[in-house]
């Protein structure tokens, strides 16, 4: 039991009935004082609202004494074993960057085995207290420790964030208005609006539509009025996954966000003209951010993830080396950072760079975290034991040799991260996919327009872009079946056999045997003569049936079954064309009267290139 919750811990006097009937909240750490909105001072959290009906008068004394009271107890707190005494601000600090400042801290590395065993836990060794914290460090996502803090550190977007960029002029200005972030996953949505929070001089509340409800929300929303109201203080709510929260629950956020009460930050993978609500869209501005690719420094990004990485491995490996590995590594290194980050970058080949950055699809979050899986199995052969290998027979000569060196610092010069570990880490390509979302509907659209364009190669690798991502190859078979007969058309009929003939082979075996069955049709049908006269006519019937008067059927066009009908007329007139010899043409109308010259079928418009070189219809 830490000091603070002690149960010997003296409750510090009081002045007032109010302390009195609080006191025994005194004895909390001073994470319970909170800043006023109006003065500024340091107040105990239950104490806010007398202070501010008292005109911001009291409670200073107490709280500063509380402050340092909290202080003398944390310096008498010696141990770690209760993970109420970890530095909660260390958690998020990138440990394996101060690797070398730790080792700049000691004259050098140990050189001899006659080192003391003090000398060498010195150096070797940290504090129990920051030894906790570096486990707890490592234990965290890697993709979390590599997140950036400033807009010089984000990667891609440049457009928004670059130099020029109009997201970056908003944020040095600290005039964000509310905006929605709309890209995939892995793409710096988050990461974006943690900067923001960082530069910003607003409140900045952090929420998440899959783990708080609009109860959550009214409330942020509520407790943002009440400090604007105080101290004149914006808040930036930022909601990820807004998408998540129906068009009408959506409906709290307009009130706020129309009155300036609120600036709002949402993220979202879907498309926000269909999941997010129309009124709220015309109050934000959609910003669209796109996959990260090479040439926005991607491999920058993986390469400052790995240094962290492989410094942790480092720090582990340090803690087993024995003291003449320990001054091999501190010759190798010396003092020199930059030393030490080439060593970091070569541990790390480019071939499995350009894996990670292509299996990735744009995804910065998905590539770090195969990362971490690649490297962290190599930490378990660094960092093994030999008897896990089934080297548990050594004679005294090999006994002897370990006295001098353990292995791991022989292991760790050995290991490297390749591109066959990153392959083996990834298992198959990371392609985003939904077969409910805009990326979907992207590929069919490019696979159709790919056919129409005659590209058989671009066919085949949509087609193989939505195979491999899952989706249904029946639903792909039905689009083929409609491509058969709206670009093809009557220039090669049998596409439309062949197409019917592909879904039900479809059907037959289904995936993977019938991806050669679609792409036999797909390569065909690419190939194939095109002809949109059917699909242009029957749009100007379409069209006509639409927008103009239903014309009654022709009196000898419509059929005569009773003699009643036959009484009125139905049929009279009408001409048998079998009856007629071969070849001669009727004279017989058949459209209705109104539409007696209308020519719906025939060659569809075709372009035609202007004396200014511009094409028109």
């Amino acid at each position: 039991m830490n000091s603070f919750s002690s149960p010997k811990a003296k409750r510090p006097a009081t002045g007032s009935n109010a302390l009195q009937r609080q006191g025994s909240s005194l004895t909390q750490p001073a994470s319970s004082l909170v800043p006023c909105p109006i003065c500024g001072k340091s107040i105990a959290e239950w104490f806010v609202n007398n202070h501010l009906d008292n005109e911001c008068t009291g409670m200073e004394n107490v709280a500063e004494s509380l402050s340092q009271q909290t202080s003398g107890k944390r310096k008498h707190a010696d141990t770690v074993d209760d993970f109420e005494d970890i530095d909660g601000a260390a958690l998020f600090q990138d440990n394996g960057e101060n690797y070398m400042a730790d080792m700049n801290r000691h004259d050098s590395y140990p050189s001899s085995s006659a080192t003391s065993n003090q000398q060498h836990q010195q150096i070797s060794f940290q504090s129990r207290k920051d030894k906790v914290n570096a486990a707890v460090q490592r234990s965290m996502p890697l993709a979390e420790r590599a997140r950036p803090v400033s807009l010089d550190d984000f990667i891609g977007q440049k457009e928004l964030v670059g130099p020029g960029g109009i997201l970056r002029a908003l944020v040095l200005q600290d005039t964000v208005p509310s905006i929605i972030l709309w890209g995939p996953c892995g793409v710096g949505k988050t990461t974006l609006a943690r900067i923001i929070a960082h530069t910003t001089k607003a409140q900045f509340k952090e929420m998440g539509a899959t783990t708080h409800g609009v109860a959550d929300v009214r409330k942020a929303f509520e407790d943002a009025k009440n400090l604007f109201q105080f101290s004149r203080q914006r808040t930036i709510i930022f909601l990820d996954e807004i998408h998540r929260f129906t068009k009408s629950q959506q409906d709290i956020f307009l009130p706020f966000v129309e009155r300036g009460t609120i600036t709002l930050i949402g993220a979202t993978t879907e498309n926000p003209s269909f999941r997010v609500n129309s009124a709220l869209l015309s109050r934000c501005r959609v910003l669209t951010l796109e996959k990260l690719s090479l040439k926005d420094g991607m491999d920058k990004m993986i390469r400052r993830a790995a240094r962290i990485k492989w410094r942790d491995i480092l720090d582990m490996a340090c803690e087993q080396m024995t003291d003449t590995e320990l001054a091999t590594l501190n010759s190798t290194f010396g003092q020199n950072d930059q030393t030490l980050d080439e060593w970091v970058d070569a541990k790390t080949n480019p071939g499995a760079i350009k894996w990670l950055i292509d299996l990735s699809d744009g995804d910065g979050r998905s590539a770090i975290n195969t990362l971490e899986i690649g490297i962290q199995g190599l930490s378990t052969i660094i960092l093994s034991d030999d008897s896990m290998y089934g080297n548990n027979q050594k004679d005294e000569e090999d006994q002897a040799e370990d006295k001098q060196s353990s292995g791991v610092l022989e292991r760790l010069d050995a290991a490297k991260l390749t591109g066959e570990a990153v392959k083996a880490a990834f298992q198959k390509t990371h392609l985003q996919y939904d077969r409910q979302g805009d990326e979907h509907y992207n590929l069919i659209s490019a696979l159709h327009k790919s056919v129409r364009g005659g590209d058989a190669d671009a066919a085949l690798y949509w087609l193989g872009r939505m195979l491999v991502s899952g989706e249904e190859p029946l639903y792909i078979a039905r689009r083929l079946i409609r491509m058969a007969s709206e670009d093809i058309g009557m220039a090669d009929s049998a596409a439309l056999p062949l197409a019917v003939s592909t879904y039900q082979a479809c059907q037959m075996i289904g995936m993977p045997e019938c991806d050669v069955n679609l792409a036999h049709c797909v390569a065909y049908m690419a190939k194939a003569k095109k002809s949109v006269d059917v699909y242009y006519a029957y749009g100007q019937v379409k069209q006509t049936v639409s927008e103009e008067f239903a014309y009654p059927v022709p009196i000898h066009l419509r059929n005569a079954p009773t003699t009643l009908m036959k009484e009125m007329g139905y049929g009279d007139g009408y001409k048998y064309n079998p009856l007629y010899p071969e070849g001669t043409k009727v004279n017989q109308e058949y459209l209705p009267r109104g539409l007696k010259k209308r020519k719906f079928m025939g060659e569809a418009p075709v372009m035609t290139l202007g004396e200014d070189g511009e094409w028109r219809l």
